[in-house]
């Protein structure tokens, strides 16, 4: 297979580009080649594609279902020993959730001039960095199947190349040339070279360079580029300054205190934001809440029933409304304090019919209870008590001290 020329393939093949992302041919090579969003992602081309940035170091892939087992490998072998040899954290996430940049299809897509390509919906949670680039997450990433461009996808190796490359656009790496033309051969080894599917499966030190100084420092705005406020950063939820006395409780003065007065210390992610439920008669002023799914990794302390050890809901109150829903943070992944509401209903002196129905409904036990996962590093509120002790922590070692605390 890696055997065949390289005209053959050109003859089957009159234009076959990779992403579709044509570029003019280098005349030297690659070092000047920078990462960069490429391309609106609403041009009337087929298959539709574009280049886009990754929104920070984790760079999260999730694989559909319809990924063949053969490049889902690849597609593993080229995050785990290609990208994971760089600054950024690979993480193949089971499903795809808000957070999650990468999606990975293959099917037959017909005779349509390309073997892959990558795409951001224009739904796709997406938005423009500090030096004018389009970040996205949820980018599609499709490997087409069709017969004709068996070549690319017929042994380990074709396929190892052809997902290192398209994995490489997912993050703004650009082709070298198409073909390549560079000034020696050891320049050209490289996934990101375009047209070759019996071509490298690696990256050049050149692109490594490049992901990790891109990826790594925070960068300067290009001239006339304006620095957004940053969406990454946990600092302070919106509904900070509207604590009730009915609805948290105290804030607990060390980290001991903090965890024995938890029903549950959950480490996991927010997968799903729906409106939840609404108190309050329709003649008066009323709450509404939001209903959050939150996927259980691991408990951190505490106990949960047995249907909620996979997922539970921790409802949000929504002090400006039910359009304010829309306002919510994205936490990604964090550690949760939780009160059952059950342990609320209780205390209160509610029948066992409510307290019953409460038990499906988990709260914060403060507004400002949870720790949250940046790129490894712990971060929390200012005003989270005891928890803003451990923010700046390594991420690990700050869960470490929640469950020491639990001991």
């Amino acid at each position: 297979m890696r055997s065949r020329a390289f005209a053959a393939l050109l003859g089957a093949i009159t234009v076959l580009v990779l992403s579709g992302l044509v570029a003019a041919p280098s005349a030297g090579h690659h070092g000047g080649r920078e990462i960069s969003s490429l391309f609106a992602c609403d041009r009337p081309v087929t298959p539709p594609r574009c280049t886009s940035v990754g929104d920070g170091l984790r760079h999260r892939v999730a694989m559909d279902d319809s990924l063949t087992d053969g490049l889902a490998a690849s597609l593993r072998q080229a995050m785990a020993d290609v990208y994971g040899a760089t600054n950024l954290a690979l993480v193949e996430d089971p499903f795809a959730t808000r957070l999650t940049d990468v999606i990975a299809f293959s099917g037959d897509y017909g005779e349509n001039g390309a073997a892959g390509w990558v795409y951001c919906p224009a739904n796709a949670p997406q938005g423009v960095n500090a030096v004018g680039d389009r970040w996205c997450r949820q980018q599609e990433m499709h490997f087409n199947i069709n017969p004709r461009y068996s070549i690319f996808f017929d042994d380990d190796a074709s396929r190892d190349h052809v997902t290192c490359h398209e994995m490489g656009h997912t993050l703004g790496l650009r082709h070298w040339g198409n073909p390549p033309q560079t000034s020696d051969d050891q320049t050209a080894a490289t996934c990101m070279n375009a047209n070759t599917p019996n071509g490298p499966t690696t990256l050049h030190q050149f692109d490594v360079d490049h992901i990790d100084a891109y990826y790594g420092e925070p960068r300067e705005p290009r001239p006339g580029t304006l620095t957004p406020p940053s969406r990454f950063r946990f600092v302070q939820l919106p509904w900070s300054g509207s604590l009730q006395a009915t609805q948290v409780e105290p804030m607990a003065v060390t980290l001991g205190d903090l965890v024995a007065s938890a029903d549950a210390i959950v480490r996991g992610e927010i997968t799903a934001v729906t409106p939840g439920r609404t108190f309050g008669d329709g003649g008066g002023p009323q709450l509404h809440y939001a209903a959050a799914t939150l996927r259980v990794d691991e408990l951190v302390a505490g106990r949960l029933p047995v249907a909620q050890r996979h997922d539970l809901t921790v409802e949000i109150p929504l002090f400006d409304g039910p359009s304010s829903i829309d306002d919510l943070p994205v936490w990604g992944d964090a550690t949760f304090v939780l009160r059952s509401k059950a342990t609320s209903a209780r205390a209160a002196g509610l029948s066992a019919a409510e307290v019953i129905a409460e038990a499906a409904y988990y709260r914060l036990l403060t507004f400002t209870s949870l720790l949250v996962d940046d790129d490894g590093v712990a971060l929390a509120a200012e005003d989270a008590g005891p928890l803003a002790d451990l923010a700046g922590l390594p991420y690990e070692r700050a869960v470490a001290a929640l469950r020491d605390a639990a001991r």
